[in-house]
């Protein structure tokens, strides 16, 4: 008799922890970039009072009877589906309109030819963006957004292939360039104020001139952050001009995208790790703008070499985030019914209680 009151516990234990989640979905209607879970139950462990047998010559097969102990919660899955354009009216402030993921993780130690591994970072769909006092673009923690940004000369102009940029295609911290400390007459296109960029060598290190019209060059200046207007087109290529007038390209912000997304293992602040359900982590850029192999590897003897893939219909727009996908209708219609399912289990325990009280009570 007291099966049904183990089933009853196992039931408001399977309703408690829903109603965990729903609150939590509750409560972050209105967080950016937020994915509320979906909770699944399923039956609990059952006990055979028979087995089923197979019909004989003379009588037909029995089923078999078995008694259920309750249920438990089998899923709790994230609707990964994308939220509404939120505008802020900041430019830094990016939407991703599609599927995918932003790249961030902590500021390394050594700048200079670190080169980030895509399934090391993590992944987050807020792009709530700003430029620190050392060019870095982060975000809201000081976590770096990982991305390219344009290869050099010798000379520290920007390298062209015709009208196409060249783009280093390691993923490294996204920062403002470096400020040449003087215009070039040899060079017109090298001027005070403006960017200057690194060339990368065959181990993919960053190699600045040493001297730019016989002015030495300081790797840690930065162009004047208080004269740079930053903008972010759909293709995430981030330019920004200084208060010189003079263009300066930063980066391009790639996607990183895996298989399957709710196999991602969701932590606080809008983060996601790849777990090992997700699959790797596969970058691409929006709209193709950078195509070639991860980390610029042009051998085309190495099996290994993964390519830039596209992002596919995904875009990026700036001035806005990403709206909470909570649809409070729902969440509340689940609330009743998780309640209401609550509260039967209880009854279950009360009358269970009654019979064994009255079980007690046959003898006086």
């Amino acid at each position: 008799m007291t099966g049904s009151m183990y089933a009853a516990i196992a039931g408001l234990q399977t309703h408690m922890q829903k109603m965990n989640v729903i609150g939590n979905n509750i409560a972050n209607a209105n967080t950016y970039g937020f994915k509320p879970g979906v909770t699944s139950f399923s039956e609990s462990m059952y006990t055979s009072i028979s087995n089923s047998t197979e019909g004989g010559t003379q009588y037909g097969g029995t089923n078999a009877s078995q008694i259920g102990y309750g249920s438990q919660v089998a899923s709790i899955d994230l609707n990964m589906t994308g939220g509404t354009y939120a505008p802020t009216g900041i430019n830094s402030h990016l939407y991703l309109d599609g599927n995918g993921f932003f790249m961030v993780g902590p500021k390394p130690d050594k700048t200079i030819g670190y080169v980030a591994d895509a399934n090391d970072l993590t992944l987050k769909r807020v792009g709530n963006f700003f430029l620190d006092s050392y060019g870095y673009l982060v975000d809201n923690n000081g976590y770096c957004v990982y991305g390219f940004m344009p290869q050099g000369n010798a000379n520290g102009t920007i390298r062209m292939d015709g009208d196409n940029v060249v783009w280093d295609t390691c993923l490294r911290p996204i920062r403002i360039p470096v400020m040449s400390p003087a215009s070039d007459a040899t060079n017109a296109d090298l001027k005070e104020g403006g960017a200057l960029y690194p060339a990368v060598d065959d181990d993919n290190q960053l190699t600045y001139p040493g001297d730019v019209a016989g002015v030495d060059v300081d790797e840690e200046k930065r162009v004047d952050l208080q004269s740079v207007n930053l903008s972010v087109d759909q293709n995430g290529v981030i330019t920004a001009v200084t208060q010189g007038n003079i263009a300066v390209t930063v980066g391009v912000i790639p996607i990183g995208s895996v298989v399957n997304p709710n196999g991602l293992t969701k932590e606080s602040d809008g983060y996601y790790k790849a777990g090992n359900n997700a699959g790797d982590v596969v970058v691409g850029t929006c709209g193709g703008v950078v195509e070639g192999w991860l980390n610029n590897d042009d051998d085309d003897q190495n099996p290994d070499r993964v390519a830039l893939t596209g992002a596919g219909t995904t875009s990026i727009l700036s001035g806005g985030l990403e709206s909470s996908k909570t649809d409070i209708a729902t969440e509340f219609a689940d609330l009743i019914t998780t309640q209401r399912g609550f509260q039967a289990n209880t009854k279950i325990i009360t009358v269970t209680d009654e019979m064994l009280s009255d079980l007690v009570s046959m003898k006086r």
